[in-house]
C-alpha cells in the first residue's frame, strides 16, 4: 500500500526517476508497475549486499552503488533532467549535518518542477525541512500501512537556470 502510494506521486512524462535507498526493491517494483520505464529509473544504494540483490532482481534498471550525500558526483544523474526523486532514506533519524548535505545535493541535481517524494513513519512530517528551493505540494497518511506512514511530496519551485 505504501509503495503504491509513493509511486502514484511520480509525475508522468520525460526525465529520470531517482530512487534513494531502494533497499530490497519494494518501491522500485511499485514504480515499474506504475509505469516508470526501466530506462528512466536509477537506483542509488549504499549497501554492497543490497546493490547485488537489486542488480539480480532489476537487471534492466540503472544502479549506482553510492552515497546520497554525494549525488552531484554521479554523471548519469546529470545526463537527463530529473522528474522525480523518491527517497526511502530515514531522514528523521540521520544526523542533521548529513541530512542537510543530502538535501543540498538534491537541490544541486534537481531542475525546476522536479518532485522530491519522502516517506517516514513519523506522522507529523517526513522531512524536517525541504531541500533549498523546494516547497511541499502534497502530503498524505497511509493508515493501512503497518506501521502507518506519512508521504510528503515537494516540488522544486526555482526558476529555470
Amino acid at each position: 500500500m505504501l509503495a503504491k502510494r509513493i509511486a502514484a506521486l511520480v509525475p508522468p512524462g520525460d526525465g529520470l526517476v531517482l530512487e534513494l535507498g531502494p533497499g530490497g526493491g519494494a518501491v522500485t517494483a511499485a514504480l515499474l508497475r506504475h509505469g516508470v520505464a526501466a530506462h528512466d529509473l536509477v537506483l542509488l544504494e549504499r549497501s554492497a549486499a543490497l546493490v547485488a540483490q537489486l542488480a539480480r532482481r532489476f537487471p534492466e534498471v540503472a544502479l549506482i552503488h553510492g552515497d546520497a550525500a554525494q549525488l552531484g558526483d554521479y554523471a548519469q544523474l546529470r545526463a537527463r533532467p530529473l522528474r522525480a526523486i523518491v527517497s526511502s532514506l530515514p531522514l528523521r533519524s540521520l544526523p542533521r549535518p548529513l541530512v542537510r548535505r543530502i538535501l543540498d545535493q538534491i537541490a544541486e541535481i534537481s531542475a525546476p518542477g522536479t518532485r522530491f517524494i519522502q516517506f517516514s513513519y513519523a506522522l507529523h512530517d517526513a522531512c524536517a525541512a525541504p531541500a533549498r528551493g523546494f516547497e511541499r505540494d502534497d502530503a498524505c497518511l497511509v493508515w493501512r500501512n503497518l506501521p502507518p506512514a506519512r508521504v510528503d511530496c515537494y516540488r522544486d519551485m526555482r526558476a529555470r537556470r
